[in-house]
């Protein structure tokens, strides 16, 4: 039983690891992207060559970061690489559907949202395949705790943009689903280490 926990308690805490980690590749190819942009007779700060070297810099580390979940829950190297790079479209999937929902965010924040945490449960449930098979009770409480988190996360946008209501507020409203949503990093994780057998 406390070989079980201490398994929970790695996954876990490598999902958040991994959700840190991407997060901040995520954030240093914006402030890239906002230092090569030409600001009238200033110019640009950035050199491209600094900035394509530092977007590929801030994605091997964002890769990295998505391997750390898979290794926790035991995946050989093989399932590591497919893992991080399935992880890696869903985390390319929640950076464009977010610029999307600055745009219209009854369109762009679900898909977002739902992006978010389908990230880590397909990272996780791939990490823990076995011979193109999966047993049952991880899938089964897995795919239960994401809706869990989807439907949480829809409800805070909705009762966040209520409670702003159109005002100045409303982009930091857009923060609160979010923080919501990443919680499927950390419990997804650990469920799946919980209920894989061995």
């Amino acid at each position: 039983m406390k070989r079980v926990w201490l398994r929970v308690a790695l996954a876990a805490g490598a999902g958040l690891a991994s959700l840190v980690v991407c997060f901040g590749g995520v954030l240093a190819i914006i402030l890239l992207f906002i230092a090569s942009i030409q600001f009238g007779w200033i110019g640009s700060s950035l050199d491209p060559i600094y900035f394509w070297l530092g977007v590929g810099a801030a994605l091997m580390f964002a890769g990295t970061g998505l391997s750390l979940p898979a290794r926790a829950l035991g995946a050989k190297w093989d399932h590591v690489t497919n893992t991080a790079l399935l992880s890696g479209l869903g985390l390319c999937a929640f950076v464009f559907f977010g610029f999307v929902s600055l745009l219209n965010p009854f369109v762009g924040m679900p898909l977002a949202l739902m992006a978010m945490v389908a990230t880590p449960l397909i990272g996780s449930l791939f990490a823990i395949r076995e011979d193109y098979h999966y047993t049952v009770p991880p899938v089964r409480a897995t795919m239960i705790a994401a809706v869990a988190i989807y439907g949480a996360s829809l409800l805070a946008a909705l009762l966040a943009i209520w409670l702003v209501g159109g005002g100045e507020g409303w982009l930091y409203a857009l923060l609160v689903p979010g923080i919501v949503a990443s919680t499927s990093w950390v419990v997804v994780p650990g469920i799946v280490a919980a209920l894989r057998p061995g």
